[in-house]
């Protein structure tokens, strides 16, 4: 995932309130309940009515009637989730994210996925003026959506007063063609995106390529292969996940990436060494060796 342009990560944002958990049995045990209730109320005004104690039997009339009625309750519930999920930005997903940012005057581009369309939409609260950070990450994500990651660098790293360099990175972190670069540098050197006085210079990040080697050790028992595929999946999360402009991998932090179900102890040959960040480099890993030992 590309460098979060916003204060917080969505991802940590805790579900609403209003969207509630839920539990078939839970609503069956209630509908059981207050029929047991009704029923008993009712035989108060005709005692002719008999005692209703068949509520464990599967087979009863009734109890088919309340597991019909609290699965139509769980849908309803359900339906309103997803009604409330459909209006927030951090949840909204497709279309229903689509008219989210639509309130904002962006449009999805072709290809253009829900967290790339969600990150242009937030970078709208934070770009109110030209020459700003964000100001120009907004700019240079609209023109090119499918970008993978962009780090605006100042003075204060390059010592270059009034210059501002754009730093970019293509899907996947490769490097961005002529015409990508074009794009982008076209978009932020706008005259009402960039100040008179300043510099702005759009250059592709160094890709800084490693690859992932280790041995895990697990019990005897579970199937090598699935733990081996569990272990990859896992690992590449981890390194997607650093895989943006100025990015650092620790090394310990692609061991604690493999640890999972199933793996007693892992033992990483590459890397060697942390990744130190770099601000105009993105670390890549362009592959993932597993090798397992039973004990």
């Amino acid at each position: 995932m590309a460098t979060a342009p916003t204060a917080i990560d969505l991802s940590r944002v805790a579900a609403p309130a209003a969207i509630e958990a839920l539990d078939y049995e839970t609503l069956l045990t209630a509908a059981t309940t207050r029929f047991g209730d009704q029923w008993e109320l009712a035989r108060a005004e005709n005692p002719a009515l008999p005692a209703y104690d068949v509520d464990n039997l599967e087979t009863d009339p009734a109890v088919i009637l309340l597991q019909a009625w609290s699965y139509l309750r769980l849908l309803d519930r359900q339906r309103v989730n997803d009604a409330v999920k459909a209006v927030l930005a951090p949840l909204a997903t497709g279309t229903d994210l689509d008219n989210v940012v639509a309130g904002a005057n962006i449009l999805r581009a072709d290809g253009e996925s829900d967290a790339a369309l969600r990150r242009r939409y937030l970078l709208t609260f934070d770009a109110p003026s030209a020459g700003s950070r964000d100001g120009y990450l907004l700019q240079a994500f609209t023109a090119w959506p499918l970008m993978h990651d962009a780090s605006v660098i100042g003075p204060a790293v390059h010592g270059r007063r009034g210059d501002v360099d754009i730093v970019i990175a293509g899907p996947g972190g490769r490097l961005p063609t002529g015409e990508e670069l074009a794009l982008v540098r076209a978009a932020v050197n706008s005259t009402s995106v960039r100040p008179e006085a300043a510099a702005v210079v759009v250059l592709a990040a160094t890709r800084a390529t490693y690859v992932v080697d280790l041995t895990a050790t697990i019990p005897r028992g579970p199937d090598p292969e699935v733990v081996r595929q569990e272990i990859i999946t896992r690992v590449a999360a981890a390194a997607a996940e650093r895989a943006v402009i100025g990015g650092e991998v620790p090394a310990r932090f692609i061991t604690g990436a493999a640890y999972g179900p199933s793996v007693i102890r892992v033992t990483q040959e590459s890397p060697a060494a942390d990744i130190a960040p770099e601000p105009y480099t993105i670390p890549i890993c362009t592959s993932i060796h597993v090798r397992l030992e039973t004990q």
